[in-house]
């Protein structure tokens, strides 16, 4: 190309975003770094000598010096014939017959850069689309500021630099370089060799091509979300091992299959909580009806034989009951699977045996269910989890802390030295809620009362002197109980002189969740059912729907047990709330008002304890082995819980 041609084509991109930003009212020239830092003189530098640089990270320029000759992407705006033109002409075609022999030099600041020397190579090589640059990088120390998530994420790149070199990644969420390592299969502090750096770069690109050609094509466009924060995402749900070596064919069906999870990033407000079934859709469709399959087949998906665990007998007396109240219109069939490393293969398997729905009833299974949907678009995948956020499979869960605040109620009217006691199992999402669901229903009737908290997932738990108190009389215990297990031991129990009284144990019944989800199936309105199609579905059902109960022993006093029903219908009609009226953390801060209530995604996104509880959470070295990978996947203290705001209330808004 003539260099006076493209500096004519250069010049008019340069112009439109010019223009652009002008009728935006927003500086129509390029960032200037020390009018960004203004203390940029003061702060401390790091010589990083020559690194090869991703041009689209260069931003703009160190001092003001000849900013008006560029628009804000580094392209010309000044008049052909002038000297500037003329210069920029000469340099484009060296650069096009020789390369680029010089390298620029550049200060890094919270991983942009800024350019010093060099700013028309970096116009010209922009413009030839070139991917990097050779500069010589002087890294400006930007200082530690609390509670600025950019300066956090700086923070955290800087030691994943370190080991790998990596400059070109960027995300939009503190804990995105952590979960990067774990992905990877890498340790933090563990030097990148440079084949492990060339595969990762392999892999980046061939996923950065796909998704900015389909980028380019969508109707979303430009999505908020970084490439990084995308890449993150299809690595979670395609796995990183055979990344670098993908197929273009398959690679673009992943994106593609990925891509409502990409857009349901664009902000707040991207899980659909629907709380109860009367806020799926009504009605049906009338095709469906009249020509679609008058049965559904269900496959539910377990780790443990539901004789030997209680978690999942409640499961199957879910699917049971499921059968019992639909009839000849549901078709369920069961599958044991213990290794972890088998959960994608029999999910894959239950889709290729033509189950309509399958449900995946741990946590653990969400990664294998992702996986299983990317390669199988047309599969309905739920899994049963509290915090899963992922367009491609639905979650689902019970309202437990309902129960819970029951519970506590009776305890803290039982207990004559305001002392219960609490023993949780997993420190993880949703544990918080029913932790402090409990001690608040226990300061209700008894304001003096104190909750001990002790957890049966950590190493030293003792469960005949679990509180190392055994003033300690009136406990609550694991929810539920299998066949195999001793009844009196879950739920709430008195215990004295070594005996133990049941007094009142949570009912879960997850058919209540399977039935509904089958009949949108049938009625034709599974696709309604999910919102907007940008966002993830969570179904969060408690009391009012019937998928929680208390059951009371029939020696409980009469008037408690008139109490606790009344209490029960109350927060059934959302007539009474658990969470409302001023709440104190174990710190003393507020965490909400005296006129207040916490929301839905509040409680959810809860990791914090009342304070009226002795005691807090473990860490994972605290826990016994077995129980640590789940913790991983959703501990209170192993994740970032998500904010309140990335939830919303009803399936269609």
């Amino acid at each position: 190309m003539l260099a006076e041609v493209a500096y004519a084509r250069a010049r008019k991109s340069g112009l439109k975003e010019y223009h652009n930003r002008m009728q935006r009212r927003e500086n129509p020239y390029l960032p200037v770094l020390e009018e960004i830092e203004e203390r940029l003189n003061a702060l401390s530098r790091v010589s990083l000598g020559l690194v090869q640089i991703p041009l689209s990270k260069i931003v703009g320029t160190a001092s003001k010096g000849r900013t008006n000759a560029f628009g804000p992407n580094f392209m010309p705006i000044l008049e052909p014939g002038s000297e500037f033109a003329i210069k920029w002409t000469t340099l484009y075609k060296g650069i096009e017959e020789q390369g680029l022999n010089q390298p620029i030099k550049v200060l890094e600041y919270l991983n942009q850069f800024y350019v010093v020397e060099g700013n028309k190579r970096v116009s010209v090589m922009k413009f030839l689309d070139s991917i990097y640059i050779e500069a010589e990088v002087t890294r400006v120390m930007p200082g530690r500021r609390e509670g600025d998530p950019v300066n956090a994420l700086y923070y955290e790149f800087l030691p994943f630099y370190a080991d790998t070199g990596i400059n070109y990644l960027w995300f939009s969420r503190p804990g995105s370089y952590a979960k990067l390592y774990e992905l990877t299969g890498r340790q933090p502090g563990e030097k990148w060799t440079s084949e492990q750096r060339s595969d990762f770069l392999a892999a980046y690109m061939r996923f950065r091509n796909e998704y900015k050609a389909r980028e380019a094509i969508s109707d979303a466009k430009k999505l908020p979300a970084t490439t990084g924060d995308a890449f993150l995402i299809y690595l979670e749900a395609c796995g990183y091992a055979d990344a670098p070596h993908k197929y273009e064919q398959e690679l673009k069906g992943e994106v593609k299959a990925l891509w409502g999870e990409f857009e349901k990033e664009k902000g707040d407000g991207n899980v659909a909580l629907i709380t109860k079934p009367d806020e799926l859709k009504q009605g049906g469709n009338l095709l469906n009806t009249l020509f679609g399959p008058s049965s559904v087949k269900v496959a539910f998906l377990y780790a443990v034989d539901p004789a030997k665990n209680g978690w999942t007998y409640w499961h199957d007396l879910g699917r049971i009951n499921l059968e019992n109240k639909m009839g000849e219109q549901v078709k369920t069939s069961v599958c044991v699977c213990e290794d972890p490393a088998d959960y994608e293969a029999q999910i894959e398997r239950l889709i290729d045996e033509g189950n309509n729905l399958i449900f995946t009833t741990t946590p653990l299974m969400l990664s294998a269910s992702i996986k299983a949907s990317v390669k199988h678009p047309e599969a309905k995948i739920l899994n049963c989890s509290i915090l899963a956020s992922w367009q491609r499979v639905r979650s689902y869960y019970l309202r437990i802390y309902e129960v819970k605040f029951l519970i506590g109620m009776i305890a803290g009217a039982l207990a004559e030295n305001d002392r219960v006691g609490y023993i949780a199992d997993y420190p993880i999402a949703g544990a918080a809620a029913n932790i402090n669901a409990f001690a608040l229903g226990a300061r209700m009737v008894n304001p003096r009362v104190k909750v001990l908290l002790a957890w049966s997932t950590r190493n030293d738990f003792d469960p005949d002197d679990p509180f190392g108190d055994p003033s300690v009389q009136i406990i609550s215990s694991r929810d539920v109980g299998a066949p195999s297990h001793h009844a009196v031991e879950y739920g709430l129990y008195a215990q004295k002189d070594g005996a133990k009284q049941s007094i009142a144990i949570p009912v879960l019944d997850w058919s209540r969740v399977y039935e509904s989800l089958a009949s949108s199936l049938l009625k034709g309105n599974w696709d309604q059912d999910g919102a907007v199609q940008t966002k993830a579905v969570n179904y969060w059902w408690g009391l009012s729907s019937d998928a929680v109960d208390i059951v009371m022993s029939q020696r409980m006093d009469i008037g408690l047990k008139r109490l606790v029903e009344l209490v029960k219908e109350h927060i059934r009609e959302g007539a009474f709330w658990p969470f409302e009226s001023i709440i104190r953390d174990q710190t003393g801060e507020i965490r909400c008002p005296v006129d207040g209530r916490l929301s839905y995604a509040d409680v959810i996104s809860m990791d914090w304890l009342v304070d009226n509880v002795v005691g807090g959470f473990p860490e994972l070295s605290e826990l016994r082995e077995h129980t640590r990978a789940l913790v991983e996947l959703q501990g209170i203290k192993e994740i970032n819980l998500p904010p309140a705001s990335s939830f919303s209330w009803r399936a269609e808004e």
